[in-house]
């Protein structure tokens, strides 16, 4: 934790930052380990400069903070936690105060007096400050997610031995959480199982539909180990193949294995998405992969890095990113496969060991 906020201080230092406001849920994990207990409430602020670091709390979760961030100043909230922040920063001997504006809401910035002229400070737009460090994982956050790799890999080799006509989506889905449960993780995202016409939805909400002999079914899931995410997905057919799937799944076996063949540290997104996205197209159906290829998981199923056409940023060695080619045919189906790597000057490391044939599988 004192390297990540030695680092975060010297990008402060670089932006011409005198103390920094961290209000995102993972981002004051990763720099304190104070680890909160609810995904979407603001539990804990972190307010950091050149020489202090407080974490910001009310009472429920005090003596928690003093277990898990045992090196940080503790602030306990009285009244209102941005009273409490305002009163922190006028406290402060600092000038510029950088914050996220992705995280930080209106509320609160006009609580902690982004709009108060007469405020001894001034508070700073920071996009990305601290995603950008996130984006390289050590060596303790890849053993973490190497092992909740493994998790998802386990739940999907005992969910194929339960497909068969007749069996539900959410029986699937059920299955796999089971397995992840058993084995002290949770759900990193939830499961989507989508069969038949319904695979053509690439973020499908898993549902009550009964599988049957030739649907195509995407199986996207993820672990979520001590704090830290995996990401996969595969796509088999139910009982028999009929030929236009077999074609789309082997044009997306393609884009997807050309991507772990080629992908490096050092490109940019952009680069990376057209290693992929072009098998896609020159296959013709470039109008049916309406996503990114890519995206970095580490205790966010989403972050940074992103593949994807827009992304202009490089891809740094060490991130550990998906490449996730998908055809998605209304009416007919989709097909996504999905592995979990980590980014290399020479290549990527496949991270995910869940079988992936050449030819599309079947089961049942």
């Amino acid at each position: 934790m004192s390297t990540r906020l030695e680092l975060a201080r010297a990008r402060m230092q670089e932006l011409g930052l005198t103390a920094l406001l961290v209000t995102h849920r993972e981002q004051c994990y990763y720099l304190s380990g104070f680890s909160g207990s609810s995904p979407t409430e603001l539990e804990a602020v972190l307010v950091i400069t050149g020489d202090q670091q407080l974490l910001i709390t009310d009472f429920r979760y005090l003596l928690q903070a003093e277990e898990e961030a045992s090196a940080w100043t503790l602030v306990k909230v009285e009244e209102r936690l941005g009273a409490t922040i305002r009163q922190v920063l006028d406290e402060l001997d600092c000038t510029t105060i950088g914050f996220d504006p992705v995280t930080v809401s209106v509320s609160l910035y006009q609580e902690i007096g982004g709009s108060d002229a007469t405020a001894p400070y001034s508070l700073l737009p920071a996009p990305g400050l601290l995603d950008r460090l996130r984006m390289t994982k050590d060596i303790g956050e890849l053993a973490l997610i190497r092992h909740a790799v493994y998790l998802t890999d386990l739940a999907y080799q005992q969910v194929v031995t339960k497909i068969a006509s007749g069996v539900t989506e959410h029986e699937l889905a059920l299955e796999a959480e089971w397995v992840m449960r058993q084995h002290g993780a949770t759900l990193a995202f939830d499961i989507i199982v989508a069969s038949g016409a319904h695979s053509a939805l690439p973020h499908a909400t898993t549902g009550s539909r009964t599988l049957c002999a030739g649907d195509l079914v995407v199986l996207d899931m993820g672990a979520r180990y001590a704090h830290y995410c995996a990401d996969m997905t595969r796509t088999f057919a139910v009982a028999e193949i009929t030929p236009p799937t077999a074609h789309l799944y082997q044009v997306c076996y393609e884009a997807q294995t050309t991507g772990v063949r080629t992908i490096r540290a050092g490109m940019t997104g952009r680069e990376a998405d057209a290693q992929v996205r072009d098998v896609i197209t020159s296959a013709g159906y470039g109008d049916y992969f309406g996503h990114g290829t890519g995206h970095g998981v580490g205790l966010e199923i989403h972050e940074a890095p992103r593949l994807s056409r827009l992304a202009n940023d490089v891809l740094p060695a060490g991130a550990t990113v998906t490449i996730e080619p998908g055809i998605y045919l209304p009416g007919v189906g989709g097909v996504r496969i999905e592995d979990l790597c980590v980014l290399t000057d020479t290549g990527v490391e496949v991270l995910t060991t869940a079988d992936k044939p050449s030819e599309l599988p079947v089961f049942g």
